[in-house]
């Protein structure tokens, strides 16, 4: 689905969809509850994370209304600190490959053909766990490397079959200009992995509006909010193991450009509030955020 001025392009039956996306995260902003352990960065004892996330989409159109779409991703993340090494030198400790797998199928629940202008689609899907959750590198101890498992915030995957349930829907309020939302809430029913991760759930949700700006030059931009994370309680199952619950709440400045069967995207999530939330036992602890994310993509229809 991609806008071109007046109405929404939908996929047809039986078209084909290929999209590339890409994620660059870096954090170090130290939180405890909402409030900014400031310190840190003076003291240069701050945990820097720098992750690269690409995922490769496939989306089938079974009917105008249903499709299914695979996404296979792949990561590789860069952490470093002192406290997990020597304590007095930072030393970094890396991770990467294969990601978990998602399997979705999405429904338009009012006709495309019958709805240009605003629709609702819901979707349902597994993640399956073939990202490695058991990723290692060397601490560097004051007795010697040491190899470990890395942080749980950059193991590839966690050990989990889950189950995704996501939402989309759009709406054109004025010329030109369309009201949308979406939302994605993971949920991984096991406790912990075999390494004593916790196997968390996780949420997004997005809304704003998108212009056309350019609309014979299939040129949009968009402003909404954004809010991702991590709960302190699963939906399902037990909460056990080690997790940082917590999330950030954005303002998110997109861009959209679609010419004929392709269309690029570029959207920088900029942090206004982030809350390193207690534990499912009421236990505080701290956590990085980012000051904000880079998201592109390039789609292309067949």
């Amino acid at each position: 689905m991609s806008a071109h001025g007046e109405s929404f392009s939908y996929l047809e039956k039986g078209d084909w969809q290929a999209s590339l996306a890409y994620r660059w995260l870096h954090s170090d902003r130290h939180f405890v509850g909402e409030v900014e352990q400031k310190q840190r960065l003076g003291q240069g004892s701050e945990v820097i994370n720098r992750v690269h996330t690409f995922d490769l989409t496939a989306t089938y159109a079974v009917t105008k209304r249903f499709s299914l779409a695979l996404t296979v991703p792949f990561v590789h993340a860069d952490r470093s600190s002192l406290y997990e090494h020597d304590r007095t030198n930072r030393h970094h400790m890396q991770a990467g490959g294969l990601s978990d797998v998602r399997l979705m199928g999405n429904y338009w629940v009012f006709s495309p053909d019958n709805n240009p202008h605003g629709n609702l689609g819901l979707g349902v899907g597994i993640k399956a766990p073939t990202g490695d959750y058991k990723a290692t590198d060397y601490r560097f101890r004051a007795t010697g490397p040491e190899l470990s498992y890395v942080d749980n915030s950059i193991q590839p995957g966690d050990g989990g079959l889950g189950v995704l349930v996501d939402f989309q829907a759009f709406q054109k309020v004025f010329k030109n200009t369309f009201a949308y939302m979406n939302g994605t809430y993971l949920i991984n029913p096991q406790n912990t992995n075999a390494i004593g991760n916790s196997i968390w759930d996780s949420y997004i949700l997005r809304g704003g509006l998108s212009y056309a700006l350019w609309p014979s030059k299939g040129l949009a931009l968009s402003l909404g909010g954004r809010v991702e994370g991590v709960p302190p309680e699963d939906a399902f199952g037990e909460s056990q193991g080690a997790r940082r619950p917590g999330f950030a709440a954005s303002i998110e400045p997109g861009l959209t450009w679609a010419y004929k069967k392709t269309s690029l995207n570029l959207s920088t999530p900029v942090a206004l509030y982030r809350n390193r939330q207690r534990n499912y036992q009421g236990r505080a602890g701290d956590a990085a955020f980012a000051d904000y994310l880079i998201t592109s993509s390039i789609t292309y229809r067949f």
